[in-house]
């Protein structure tokens, strides 16, 4: 588990489809339902230049302000993991989703928590970023 998997499930859970479930298979085993999610070969992936969070926004044109400040978030996170951090508090959110993990006993604990996670950070931004 890391954050853009979290973020990304979050995102189609909340605002893609409410009714998606995530299953989740051993490494090396081959993925035969569902659609394959955050692995090498799925289509929703990290790309060199996108977060798999990025990629769905851009697919299903969201445009929420306070969705593509998380997206920032991410993206500084995982493409932009060589530089320094170009959004304020990006490794505190890091760090806060690790922790997440961590403390976690299955990566459905993980997303579990991790949701209620977002729903606090979008929350939080929507009061802040104009609509």
């Amino acid at each position: 588990m890391e954050i853009d998997k979290c973020a990304s499930a979050w995102l189609i859970k909340k605002f893609i489809d409410k009714n998606a479930a995530f299953k989740f298979f051993p490494k090396g085993e081959l993925i035969t339902e569902g659609i394959p999610f955050d692995v090498p070969e799925a289509e929703i992936r990290r790309y060199h230049n996108l977060s798999a969070f990025e990629y769905l926004m851009k697919k299903y044109n969201i445009t929420d302000p306070a969705l593509r400040k998380i997206g920032d978030i991410i993206h500084d996170i995982e493409i932009n993991y060589w530089g320094t951090k170009a959004v304020k508090d990006s490794q505190k959110i890091n760090d806060a989703v690790q922790e997440i993990i961590a403390a976690s006993t299955s990566p459905q604990e993980s997303l579990e928590k991790s949701f209620i996670f977002f729903d606090s950070r979008y929350s939080e931004f929507k009061l802040v970023i104009p609509q």
